[in-house]
Parts: C-alpha cells; structure tokens; sequence
C-alpha cells in the first residue's frame, strides 16, 4: 500500500513538473519547429537561415533595446559623437563655465580611453540647446560644468548661492556618472547643508532607489523637477524641455 503512495505521488510531482514548464521554453520549442516545417516545405537550408537571422535581429532589437542598436550602429557612432562633442565644446563657448551663479549645469564627460565614449554618446546638442531655451525662458543666470569631478559636485551642492542644479548625461534614479570610472552617489548629499529649490535629473531613471530630487528638495517643488524613473532617449528630453519652455512662455 505504501509502494502505491509513494507511486501516486511521485506521478502527482511529475505531472505538476510538465504542467509548470516554462512558458518560453514552450515558445522556443514551437520555434525550433517552425524553422524545421519551413526546411520541409522550403527544402532550402539558405532559406530557413535568413528566416532565423531575421528573426534574431528582430527579437535583439525588441530584448536587448538601444544596447543593441549602440551595437549595430557603433562604427558610424565612432564617427558622429567626436564631430558632435567638437560641436558642443562650440556651443558650450557662448555660455557662463564653472561659475557659481544661480543654475549649475553639470555634464557627464566621456573618457575617451574607453570604448563607451565612442559608441553612446552623454548628450546632444539639440538636448542642451532645448535646456537652454528653458533657463533663458525663466530668465535664469546658468552656468556649466562640463568636467566636474566629486569635489567640484559637493562644492555646488553646499554653495547657498547656486539654488538650482541639473545633471545631464548617463545616471539611473539613484547614481551620476560624472565620467567613465567616477561615479556620483546621490544618498552622498543626504544632508540639510546640501538643499535647493530644484533638481533635474536629466539622464535615465529606475523606479527603486532614493534620487537626489527625493533628499535636497523640498516637496512642494518636488513635482517642478525632471525626474523620469525609467530608460529615456535624447527624443524624450527635448520633448519635456520644449514642453517646460511652451508652459512658461504661454503663461
């Protein structure tokens, strides 16, 4: 009788176990079949094989994002990202640097001794020139920073004078990267020595973890600043700054 148990129930996990096959495997399953019914009906090895390759490409666009389009087109972005970085240091001539006034503006800054610098770039111009336009709309005294380091950072963040700070480059919710392999921790300035009226976190977000915005501001400005807690595109932020600038001006 024991024998019968011990059998049932090991019949029981075994048909619990095919019942909870993962449901890609079973995807995966119908799709090396369907590749071998295209063989069958096709006779084509030639055939099946751009038939897959299509499929991988376009499953890499929809699975890895834009890490696979850096990817694909990183030997152009060799090209565009240093004639754009010549351009912004251009553009950038016509504006304050390093001057404690009422906005700082602090930039990531590519380290052109390693790979990420020459195939995904920080920013573009047309990204600054849209920040830009806001702050002259608001009629605000900015400045940039275009190569701050940690020291530099706690600097504006404790200077009383400096009321406004905005972060644009690569980052999440949480982290600023100030370059390469120096990264800015925002819970670093978890103090009341370290608060402004407003913070734009203008890189990508994640919805976990404390974002600078969360511990200088106070909240009845919270909602006045860009903080978008997922993957953004240069797209995304002159959208919101043209967005920002039409308000302000229509008001």
């Amino acid at each position: 009788m024991f024998t019968m148990h011990r059998d049932y129930l090991s019949r029981t996990a075994v048909g619990r176990k095919i019942l909870n096959i993962e449901y890609k495997l079973i995807f995966f399953a119908g799709y090396v079949a369907f590749l071998i019914s295209l063989w069958v009906w096709q006779r084509n090895w030639s055939f099946v094989f751009f038939a897959h390759l299509s499929f991988v490409f376009l499953f890499s666009i929809f699975y890895f994002g834009r890490q696979f389009l850096y990817i694909f087109v990183a030997p152009l972005m060799a090209i565009y990202i240093p004639i754009e970085q010549w351009r912004i240091r251009m553009f950038l001539k016509n504006f304050k640097q390093n001057t404690a006034v009422e906005v700082a503006v602090l930039l990531g800054h590519s380290d052109w001794t390693k790979l990420e610098a020459w195939v995904k770039p920080n920013f573009s111009l047309k990204e600054l020139k849209s920040l830009t336009k806001y702050f002259e709309s608001r009629n605000q005294d900015f400045s940039f920073y275009p190569a701050a380091n940690f020291k530099d950072v706690e600097g504006i963040m404790a200077d009383k004078a400096v009321k406004e700070v905005c972060f644009f480059g690569h980052g999440s919710s949480h982290v600023f990267q100030l370059c390469t392999d120096d990264i800015l921790y925002y819970c670093e300035f978890n103090n009341p020595i370290y608060g402004k009226a407003f913070v734009h976190q203008v890189h990508c977000g994640t919805p976990d973890g404390k974002s600078l915005v969360d511990y200088v501001v106070p909240e009845k400005n919270k909602s006045g600043c860009f903080l978008i807690r997922k993957p953004i595109t240069g797209h995304r932020i002159i959208k919101e700054f043209k967005k920002k600038t039409k308000q302000i001006t229509t008001d």
